[in-house]
């Protein structure tokens, strides 16, 4: 008991993701036992019409902005919620293994919200996937896969073993389940689900590319903005007549100068750009534009 305190006191993110999920499941379980108990209707929709989940028709979406967020954390079928929560925990692990734990907040919620895009979007441009009919999208499912694609583009050749026996490496993992996913929309089985999964799937892939790990984007971000700042303030050019470097001397810089860019990306991979000083960004400035 004193370590499921000190857990949440700490915020253990992978351990707060589970708890979520399992307080709202637990939350709609006791809500319906309690009618059921009572013998009265539910006074609310259930499945994809609860309002928790959300919606494909984005007017519906206005009265209850709330699911855009909820829709991640609400399962209404126990075999969903536990097979979630164990892919969850055993996937999440993995991740935390490789990248700093409190990132799994951010591929969870961004993951959940790009499989919602998505099957909002093919929703709108599909007549045979709409049909006529609102649709609703709820589960940890798309989160979840962001979480998974995201490991195995990180380590693509990391081991797994699946259902405890069937030993596989990462990135066909993330393959199997995707083709899994294409399958199922083609046969119309919970298309507006495995559409989200896809969405999460590619939010997962574009986490795990390298201009994420070392910062890069970051830095492009940070240039970009010293660009512009300094285009509005720029000194008119000077003329320096130098004597030329020798062949000895120019290579020598190049190399001098490498080590430092090295060094100034490796830091904003570490910490970010907003760490550099400003002597490093102008220097990173002043050779990113040769």
């Amino acid at each position: 008991m004193n370590s499921l305190f000190q857990r949440i006191r700490n915020g253990d993110p992978l351990f707060s993701l589970i708890l979520i999920n399992g307080l709202i499941f637990l939350g709609i379980e006791v809500y319906r036992l309690w009618f059921w108990f009572s013998d009265l209707a539910l006074p609310l929709p259930w499945g994809e019409d609860l309002m928790l989940a959300a919606n494909s028709d984005l007017t519906v979406m206005s009265t209850r902005p709330w699911s855009l967020i909820t829709h991640m954390f609400t399962h209404v079928h126990t075999g969903h919620f536990l097979f979630n929560m164990v892919a969850l925990y055993s996937m999440g692990k993995l991740f935390a293994s490789i990248e700093k734990p409190s990132r799994l907040w951010s591929v969870y919620l961004l993951g959940g919200l790009a499989g919602y895009g998505l099957f909002v979007i093919s929703y709108g441009i599909s007549p045979v996937l709409h049909g006529g009919k609102e649709h609703g999208i709820l589960g940890a499912s798309a989160a979840v896969m962001a979480i998974v694609v995201a490991t195995a583009t990180l380590q693509p050749r990391r081991i797994v073993y699946l259902f405890g026996a069937v030993r596989l490496e990462l990135v066909w993992l993330a393959i199997i389940l995707l083709v899994l996913d294409f399958a199922s929309i083609r046969q119309g089985i919970n298309s507006g689900g495995h559409i989200g999964h896809i969405g999460g799937g590619i939010f997962g892939f574009l986490y795990g590319l390298k201009p994420f790990q070392r910062g890069k984007l970051n830095y492009l971000w940070g240039s970009a903005r010293d660009f512009f700042g300094r285009t509005m303030r720029r000194n008119s050019m000077k003329v320096v007549h130098r004597r030329p470097k020798t062949d000895d001397e120019f290579n020598n810089n190049r190399v001098e100068k490498q080590k430092k860019i090295d060094a100034i990306l490796d830091k904003i991979g570490q910490s970010g750009y907003e760490s550099l000083t400003q002597q490093e960004k102008d220097f990173l400035f002043k050779h990113s534009q040769k």
